[in-house]
């Protein structure tokens, strides 16, 4: 990796992108005009819907199989998501590891995304490891095509990437659960593209210049501003095209094989936030076009929907979303060492180091007791130490109180009497979130309780810096500002130093938001869309956030969501090259 690499913040990693706004149409099934009259606008073999890592990879592998391909995206421009994202990828038994001699044997990786997939189920010792034959399969299929699929798409011009190192660190991306006894090759399944020079690892940005660049260097169609509405059935049921709006008309695209669906989860769809989520998703930073247009066209079709709550969780600031959902990035990296969450009661809730993904469930935690989230909203408090010595640092400003969203006193009380008045403007888009009456108690028994650990380096309550992935994403995401007068460090865990004794101090208010959901239509082993009556829907099929995510709610490493969209879109295609060519009707 170059130098060029080693500055990079995660809000930098993330492009934003500017909002838009959608409304989904009526979603009806039965036969087309233009199929009854044994017309259509356009034909081909198989027809993709999307235009992001998934989608292309579908439609490239499709026609390296010999279809024909036409490809349909709802927006202006192709890339999707994954345009916007860090454009990593996470790849089992990759060539990287490989040349390393490094053997993620099947048997090993399918224990650990097992594991961590399904943690109330999985038992080493049973059929299946416990969680049924089918989720199995779906994780043996991701593990077997994973690879080979990047190979391919190397191979075939395609793609162009190498190993994604730690840039500060210059060593291979740690997994988001690198500590677990199942998780024999903890480091060095992420990889990255390449840029335009060959050397340099790049983004989302990149990844995509890659693959949409390859759909029109092999002459694929890409047919924008088309927003599918339906699938096109014919009277036995199997799928043979679609419709999609486009300049106020309608269109119609046949499938002689099948449709592969490749588009958006639903961050950016108001009504399915509330219909889905337990608590709010305030913001994401999905594409802003991801709107969930599949649960509906699926449902339509007869699809069987599968964890619908899902979704790829990250913290995000809460008044940033209030302004704007469609984020630029989101509070991946907690920056500072002498830096803590709490929630309305002023007590810690999570280890504030641990991956994106997974702190963010804590917002979710449900007190039966009090029938409250006491979570809902979270306090990221710090003192001038953080402030100043971790600038810039995303959340962090350059200058400690140059964003609205810093909230800063002398005292803990003036602090929290702030966060009072601040919770009271907002309380409207809130749910009326407030703090309890013992929050300036409270938090300053978790301060005390917090130094202690940091003191003897072990935080007995939430194992902060405990694990490789807590120090050394740290290192990576969120060191010491360059020429900060604060000094390193010189406690036993990096992750944490003692707040201190008197102000000023700062507080930012964090809520949960997700880069996508992935919840939807369920599919097969073999990418096809599942029915209500548990059979596959003849010639449909999907990848991506717009199905049910195979790994349920977990995010392996560094790269997960667009290795399981890259990997699923080429099952989907290989699968749907097998499929017999339908009669037009």
């Amino acid at each position: 990796m170059t130098d060029e690499n080693k500055n990079l913040t995660r809000r930098q990693v993330i492009v934003g992108a500017g909002a838009a706004t959608m409304t989904l149409g009526a979603v009806t099934l039965g036969t087309s005009k233009a199929q009854a009259a044994g017309k259509w606008d356009h034909e081909s073999d198989i027809v993709v819907v999307g235009t992001g890592a998934g989608a292309s990879t579908a439609a490239l592998i499709a026609h390296d199989n010999g279809d024909t391909v036409t490809v349909l995206e709802k927006a202006p421009i192709p890339g999707g998501t994954s345009a916007k994202s860090a454009g990593v990828l996470w790849i089992p038994n990759n060539f990287a590891l490989r040349a390393r001699g490094i053997d993620d044997k099947k048997e090993d990786c399918v224990r650990f995304i097992a594991r961590y997939s399904y943690p109330e189920k999985f038992n080493a010792s049973q059929p299946h490891l416990g969680i049924g034959e089918r989720a199995l399969s779906m994780l043996e299929a991701f593990y077997d095509n994973a690879s080979p699929t990047i190979e391919r798409l190397q191979k075939m011009g395609a793609l162009a990437v190498a190993e994604w190192r730690m840039f500060a660190l210059d060593r291979p991306a740690t997994d988001y659960l690198d500590h677990v006894l199942e998780n024999k090759v903890p480091a060095g399944r992420t990889l990255g593209p390449l840029k335009a020079d060959g050397k340099t690892i790049g983004l989302g940005v990149d990844l995509m210049i890659h693959l949409n660049g390859a759909l029109k260097k092999k002459g694929i169609p890409v047919l924008l501003g088309h927003r599918v509405t339906k699938v096109v059935m014919n009277s036995a049921g199997r799928v043979v095209g679609v419709e999609a709006a486009v300049g106020g008309k309608t269109v119609t695209i046949r499938a002689r094989k099948a449709v592969i669906f490749g588009t958006g989860g639903y961050a950016h769809n108001p009504e399915f936030v509330a219909l889905y989520q337990r608590v709010p998703i305030y913001g994401a930073c999905a594409h802003p076009w991801s709107t969930g247009d599949f649960i509906n066209i699926g449902g339509a079709a007869g699809a069987r929907m599968g964890y619908m709550a899902g979704a790829w969780r990250t913290q995000i600031l809460l008044e940033e979303a209030l302004q704007n959902p469609n984020l630029a990035s989101g509070v991946f990296f907690p920056p500072g060492d002498s830096m803590l969450q709490v929630n309305r009661y002023g007590k810690r809730a999570v280890d504030e180091k641990r991956n994106y993904n997974d702190r963010t469930e804590v917002h979710a935690q449900f007190n039966p007791t009090e029938a409250e989230f006491p979570n809902h909203l979270m306090f990221m408090i710090y003192d001038q130490r953080t402030a100043e010595g971790y600038a810039g640092a995303y959340p962090l400003p350059e200058k400690p109180t140059a964003e609205s969203y810093v909230i800063s006193a002398d005292t803990l009380e003036g602090l929290a009497a702030k966060l009072v008045e601040r919770l009271k403007e907002i309380g409207p888009k809130t749910g009326g979130f407030a703090l309890s009456a013992d929050f300036v108690a409270n938090l300053k028994t978790s301060i005390a309780r917090f130094n202690g650990f940091a003191k003897t380096g072990k935080d007995e309550d939430f194992g902060r810096g405990k694990h490789g992935y807590d120090t050394e994403w740290q290192a990576v995401f969120s060191p010491m500002h360059a020429g900060t007068k604060w000094p390193k460090n010189p406690n036993p865990n990096s992750t944490m130093h003692p707040v201190a004794a008197k102000g000023p101090y700062f507080a930012i208010i964090l809520a949960s938001g997700a880069l996508d959901t992935n919840g939807g239509p369920m599919i097969d082993a073999k990418g096809r869309v599942m029915s209500t009556k548990d059979q596959p829907i003849p010639s449909l099929y999907g990848a991506g956030n717009c199905i049910a995510s195979p790994s349920r709610y977990a995010y392996w490493g560094a790269g997960h969501t667009l290795g399981n969209a890259i990997t699923w879109g080429a099952i989907a295609a290989n699968a749907a090259h097998g499929e017999v060519p339908s009669e037009a009707e």
